[in-house]
Formats: C-alpha cells, sequence, structure tokens
C-alpha cells in the first residue's frame, strides 16, 4: 500500500527553503555593509580647512570626516605660536575621535612658494642648485625640517623635482633645481635627507614629471609629450634617486597632466593606472606613500564630478586624495569613496594597500608623545643661524656667478647712477653700500611708471640698475624700448623666461632668490667702491695745508 502524498508538507519544507536563502542573502549583504563601513575611509583623504583656531571650522573635519592628513595655508598662519597650538590641538582631537595621529602638511619650498615666513627666508630649488653645493641643499633641508617638526607640521610637499628649463618655463620657474637631471637628484635627494633628519616627510613633485607640461596644471589640463625612454633618461632620475638614498619613508605627488605616449587614454597621470599603479609602482617604489594634487584643480577636471574624480584617483593607485577648500567637496569625495566601494568598484585591497602606506607614514613622522613646543623651541627654530648662513651662501654663489662674464666695474661719475626697485629694503642696502656715489633711487610702482621713464629719459648716460621681484616688474622691463634696456642691469628674483628678450639688456644678475643684503652683493659686484675709496682719498689729501 502506497503512502498518500502530503501536499502541505512540502509546501513548508519550500518556505523554509526559501526564509532560509533570504536571511543568508541578507546577512551577506549586512556583513558586507559593516565590513565597508569599518574602513576609515576618511583616511585617505588629506584636506584643507578656513581658520587659524581649531574652534573655527577644523574640529568638525575632523569630527566628520576623520581625514588622515590636513593641510595648511597662508590663510591658516598668523604666528609661530598660534600654529604650533593649531596643530597640537588637532592631533589631540584627531586621537580622540579617530584614534589616529594626523599627517600635517604644508608648501614650504623656499623662494615664492612659502608658507612660514622667517627672515631671511628659504632661498628658492633654483637659487640654491646655481651653488651646486649639496651639503647647502642638505643643510636647507635641514633648517626647514626642523623649523616645520617644532610647529607640529610632520609633511613638506616639498621638494619639486622637475626637471625644467629656467629659460623657457614660465610655470614652475624658481621653483625647480633647474634643466640638469643629474643635479636635480642630488639637490632634491639631499634637500630631502635634510628634512627627514629632522623628522619631516619630503614629497617629491610633481610625478612624473611637469617640466615639459603644456602648461599651468591650476589653469588647464597639461600635457606632456615626452617618450618613456625620456621620462627614464630625465625626469624620473630623481625618484630613483629618493629610493636609494632616503632612510625612512617618503611620498610623492602626482601632477594633473597627461601623458599618451606612456598612458594612450590620455588620462592625466592622477587617473592613470599605467602611470600610479605601473610606472611609479613597478618601476620606482612599492611602499613610498602617493598624494594627488589638489582635485579640484582644472588639470583634473576631465573628470566632472569630484567625488568620482576621487574614486578614479584611488582606483589609479594614489594612496590619499588631496581636497585643499571645500568643506562640501570633502563631503562629496566620502560618500562617492563609500558607494564605489560598495558596488565593488573599489577594490577592499586597494583600500588596504592605501591605508597601510599612510599608516606607516604616521607611524614614522608622528612622534609618540607628542609633545607641544615651548615658546623657546620656536625662537630657536625661527632664528636658526643657518638660515642667515644659507642665503649669504646663495648671494656669494651669485656674485661668484656674475663674476666670470660681469663687464669692468662701474667708477664713480657725474651721471647719477638710478637703482629701481619695488622693495624698498632692496634700495636701502644697495644705497648704504655704495655710500659716496651719486645715486637715485626710485620705488617701483604701476603709478609711478610714467615718471620712472623720464628719469631714465633724462639720464641718458646713467647706469640703471632694476630689481626684478615679480611678474609686474618684469613686464614693466620687458616693456621697454631698445635704448633703455641697453644700459639696464638686472638684478633677477625670477627666471629669464619672465622677461621678454633677455640679450637686449646690458647684464642679468641671475639671484632667483628675495634676500634683505642684496642690494648690498649687487653694490659690492658692479660699483668700483675701491675706485671710490682712493677719490676719497686724494681729494682729502688736497685739502690737508702745505707745509
Amino acid at each position: 500500500m502506497h503512502r498518500a502524498f502530503s501536499f502541505p508538507k512540502y509546501i513548508m519544507l519550500f518556505v523554509f527553503f526559501v526564509v532560509s536563502v533570504a536571511k543568508a542573502s541578507t546577512g551577506t549583504v549586512e556583513t558586507k555593509r559593516k565590513t565597508i563601513k569599518d574602513l576609515p575611509l576618511g583616511q585617505l583623504l588629506i584636506v584643507g580647512f578656513k581658520g587659524k583656531q581649531i574652534s573655527e571650522g577644523l574640529d568638525q573635519v575632523l569630527r566628520e570626516t576623520k581625514p588622515g592628513g590636513i593641510l595648511l595655508f597662508g590663510r591658516n598662519v598668523e604666528s609661530a605660536e598660534q600654529v604650533a597650538a593649531l596643530t597640537f590641538a588637532a592631533q589631540g582631537l584627531s586621537k580622540k575621535v579617530s584614534n589616529t595621529s594626523l599627517l600635517v602638511a604644508i608648501d614650504q619650498e623656499g623662494g615664492n612658494v612659502i608658507r612660514i615666513r622667517n627672515s631671511p627666508t628659504l632661498p628658492s630649488a633654483l637659487a640654491i642648485a646655481k651653488t651646486r653645493d649639496l651639503s647647502l641643499a642638505r643643510r636647507a633641508g635641514a633648517a626647514t625640517g626642523r623649523l616645520l617638526r617644532t610647529l607640529g607640521i610632520n609633511v613638506n610637499l616639498a621638494p619639486v623635482v622637475d626637471v625644467s628649463d629656467p629659460e623657457t618655463d614660465q610655470f614652475l620657474g624658481t621653483r625647480s633645481f633647474g634643466n640638469d637631471p643629474s643635479l636635480v637628484a642630488a639637490m632634491s635627494t639631499s634637500l630631502a635627507t635634510g628634512l627627514q633628519e629632522n623628522g619631516v616627510m619630503p614629497i617629491a613633485k610633481h610625478f612624473p614629471g611637469h617640466g615639459d607640461a603644456s602648461g599651468d596644471s591650476h589653469l588647464v589640463a597639461s600635457q606632456n609629450l615626452a617618450s618613456r625612454q625620456q621620462l627614464f633618461d630625465r625626469d624620473l632620475l630623481p625618484y630613483f634617486s629618493f629610493e636609494k638614498f632616503l632612510k625612512r619613508p617618503w611620498g610623492t605627488m602626482l601632477a594633473h597632466v597627461s601623458f599618451p605616449t606612456i598612458d594612450p587614454t590620455n588620462s592625466p597621470a592622477t587617473f592613470s593606472k599605467s602611470i600610479v599603479g605601473g610606472l611609479f609602482r613597478q618601476e620606482i617604489s612599492r611602499s613610498a606613500l602617493i598624494l594627488t594634487d589638489d582635485i579640484e584643480m582644472a588639470g583634473a577636471s576631465v573628470e566632472g564630478d569630484v567625488g568620482q574624480r576621487a574614486v578614479r584617483a584611488i582606483e589609479a593607485g594614489a594612496d590619499m586624495v588631496m581636497i585643499a577648500w571645500s568643506r562640501k567637496i570633502q563631503r562629496q569625495v566620502t560618500i562617492a569613496l563609500r558607494e564605489a566601494l560598495h558596488t565593488g568598484r573599489l577594490k577592499r585591497s586597494r583600500v588596504e594597500e592605501a591605508l597601510k602606506h599612510i599608516a606607516a607614514a604616521q607611524k614614522a613622522y608622528v612622534p609618540r608623545p607628542l609633545i607641544a613646543a615651548t615658546k623657546d623651541d620656536l625662537n630657536r627654530s625661527f632664528k636658526n643661524p643657518d638660515f642667515t648662513k644659507l642665503g649669504e651662501a646663495v648671494l656669494r654663489a651669485a656674485a661668484r656667478n656674475i663674476g666670470a662674464r660681469r663687464s669692468p666695474l662701474l667708477v664713480p661719475g657725474p651721471e647719477p647712477v638710478i637703482v629701481l626697485s619695488a622693495r624698498s629694503d632692496f634700495l636701502k642696502s644697495f644705497k648704504n653700500r655704495a655710500a659716496g656715489f651719486n645715486i637715485t633711487t626710485a620705488l617701483l610702482k604701476p603709478s609711478k611708471q610714467d615718471a620712472i621713464e623720464r628719469l631714465l629719459r633724462a639720464n641718458p648716460e646713467s647706469p640703471v640698475f632694476v630689481y626684478v621681484s615679480g611678474r609686474q616688474v618684469a613686464a614693466f622691463v620687458s616693456g621697454l624700448d631698445n635704448a633703455i634696456a641697453a644700459k639696464m642691469i638686472l638684478i633677477n628674483v625670477e627666471t629669464n623666461a619672465s622677461i621678454t628678450n633677455v640679450s637686449r639688456f646690458r647684464d642679468v644678475f641671475d639671484l632667483h632668490y628675495r634676500h634683505p643684503n642684496a642690494g648690498r652683493v649687487v653694490a659690492e659686484s658692479y660699483l668700483d667702491l675701491s675706485a671710490l675709496k682712493l677719490q676719497r682719498t686724494a681729494a682729502s689729501q688736497q685739502l690737508e695745508p702745505t707745509q
């Protein structure tokens, strides 16, 4: 006798099976969401902020975003004590809300790009390179590192290691060590060593090389047509040097520049797996920290949505995304990263790799325990005599370089020596050293340019010294006619690329550095001060009564 088929029993088994599968599926989704939530995605951000006190907005950034790093600009700097207090408070709050330390970064390159101002300031990279003294570069890094470390800053977004011709490149200008790849590698590695020896992480920029880019990546999408071999022979030498010689973790900043011969998709390096995951990670370093430049810049705008820019950058191999300004964009980026991880577009393994590199940098450069700097500590760092010695060494090197090709020294004469500058310290320094010469000085201001041109035409025989200390002054001298230019000696703080047809001028003193004693050195280099002394002696003897 056959058993009767029990329909309700099988229905019950089927329902039990469906419910079990649904529970398992729900459990998997919940586990995935929990896993994503557990990853500290805010650590992938290095962010700028407003204000000079933690209570002016930085506290909210640290609580909401929990970033791996913060970025100081001039807008955040008022005094040494204020910066030190700000960074110390930020570290304490970060540890409290996220149990992690902060990378605290700043642009303290020297020359024109400097956020912490002491006197004299650090010379520009090009000015240091003109000395060809590696020990000087190392001392520059050491003095800067000591200053930043005392202020609680542990990352310097420097040095610029782009190989760039100062005669033609107006974007980088004096920020680059020049166009000799070997010298750029040696100088930048020496400076980075000095930073590391004083507890500050160097960031080499802009990978893989901004030197031949077609424009300013702050304003446009730039392109570099260098071949792979050209990059290896020139632009990548500093990065190989960093990896070989630096003893502690270092980092690089990506260029918002496309390299179509390396990546045919024409993606900027920031978003290129071929350049970041391939060229850098496979050929240079598997452990160095990789930062993007500010992804709000125009050079990164090939991807319209800023959140998706961040996702693409991390996908390509960047470890940290820089957002220099907007709180709104910081939130947008955090949401985009979380969503990309949730959908599987952004791999967990890639995020974990980035977090590992960030943690290694934090461990290497954030001191434990963290101790607030005293006023004496700050004074010693700001008044470090090495800054004075560095400035004087650069001035001496500039004088030596000009001495090798200088025309005969100017002797005192009836016509005045005309000195023009937009900076009064240069005029004062020059005039004090040239006491006894007939000196006429004029402060270069847009409102006085017509009067200055009349002065020049009224003294056609006078030698003229012009301190070219900015683009406005460079534009002024570039617009002068050849007759006036032919009697001018330019003291160039910028590069020759900023001046039209530099060969028109009588001479160019390449200083590439603003220094309060620059006028003195120029006077000593061009004026025959010994002839003036002899002239005074002869005049005094003529006045003595005869016996």
